[in-house]
């Protein structure tokens, strides 16, 4: 998922305002895993994000802040490699009403003791978000690791537990007859690429 590159904008463009576009590397995954009663599954985002701008902040106390960190998934590629799962999955997750997971992120803090990224080491921020999925929005908090590569390429690694049930998200499945859990994780392993924009 894109959205998240942008909580390291800041230490890539270097100044207290920025603006820049990013765009997310093919090799980069975003998949959700959870447990039924038979066994695990893994559902993937087929999604392709084109290039897109951001802009934002640094505070004093060392946040960012975003102005227009908004991502929107179409609901109807995630898909878990099984054709009646995506079904009631979609179905589930209300993708004619609701076509999109919606992910704006609000502000991002980095935990280290660094006024910039240095090369090949691992970063921790927590990032302050809002998640809107099947219509129903809940703030959140996520933890990410973000690894500066080059001066315009970062990797980042991030995971999250939710409850599909604070969403209003009852999961569906064939015939009733596998119990799927009520937690499922979101994971990302992004590669992102990051140049000023004009």
């Amino acid at each position: 998922m894109k959205w998240i590159c942008i909580i390291l904008i800041f230490f890539a463009s270097g100044d207290t305002a920025f603006k820049v576009a990013y765009k997310i590397d093919a090799k980069s995954r975003l998949y959700l895993n959870g447990k039924t009663n038979i066994n695990n599954y893994e559902c993937y985002c087929k999604d392709d994000f084109p290039v897109a701008i951001i802009s934002g902040t640094q505070q004093q106390n060392g946040r960012i802040d975003f102005s227009n960190a908004v991502l929107q998934v179409k609901t109807s590629l995630l898909s878990c490699k099984n054709k009646l799962m995506n079904r009631d999955m979609h179905k589930a997750l209300k993708a004619e009403e609701h076509p999109y997971i919606i992910i704006q992120l609000h502000d991002a803090t980095l935990l280290n003791t660094s006024s910039s990224l240095q090369y090949n080491t691992w970063y921790s921020f927590t990032a302050n978000v809002t998640l809107s999925i099947a219509g129903v929005s809940k703030k959140n908090q996520l933890q990410v690791q973000v690894n500066k590569l080059s001066n315009h390429l970062f990797q980042l690694k991030a995971s999250k537990d939710l409850l599909m049930s604070d969403f209003h998200v009852k999961p569906r499945t064939p015939f009733n007859m596998i119990k799927i859990e009520d937690k499922v994780t979101i994971n990302f392993d992004m590669t992102i690429v990051v140049n000023e924009a004009n």
